[in-house]
């Protein structure tokens, strides 16, 4: 019973991790607007932070690949929701420059020189990242690239047999 409560549609709730109101339109209309929580969005931001905040001592790809897998994780659980995009690239520039202070702590160089060394665009079209090069904790020698929330699209939810659901 503290789980349960009953509220208005218009006051809005939070159903398995997604903010859901009900909103009016540009042409009147009344549609539910999916959104992600604030508390949802801090905590993840506070839970990165912490992360790029110490343990200097790890590896910098191992450090960039298991950033991007949480973020695709939490892009992909989001990607349904509306107004997504402004709270992607406050995340998204969280990331970036924390990572860079991480890499200036973990190096002890200048922000201006590893910025000159490992930003660019990975592939023409795309935004602008840390691109690092190196071998990670496994061997293996590549290139990886902090994966960056400005260039994930918007999901459209479409039902596949519209029949079968009311």
């Amino acid at each position: 019973m503290e789980k349960t409560h009953i509220t208005h549609f218009n006051d809005g709730f939070v159903f398995l991790g997604h903010g859901i109101i009900r909103k009016r339109g540009p042409r009147g209309s009344v549609r539910p607007v999916t959104t992600i929580p604030w508390e949802k969005y801090q905590g993840f931001a506070e839970q990165l932070v912490r992360q790029l905040s110490g343990n200097y001592s790890m590896n910098r790809m191992d450090m960039v690949e298991s950033l991007n897998r949480q973020l695709t994780g939490w892009t992909t659980l989001y990607q349904y929701t509306d107004h997504a995009a402004t709270l992607f690239s406050k995340l998204d520039r969280t990331v970036f420059w924390k990572r860079g202070y991480w890499l200036v702590h973990k190096y002890r160089r200048g922000f201006r020189s590893l910025m000159r060394d490992h930003i660019r665009a990975p592939e023409p079209g795309r935004a602008t990242t840390w691109v690092l090069q190196g071998r990670n904790s496994r061997g293996r020698y590549g290139e990886v690239t902090l994966r960056r929330l400005v260039t994930s699209r918007k999901g459209r939810f479409t039902w596949r047999t519209p029949m079968e659901n009311p």
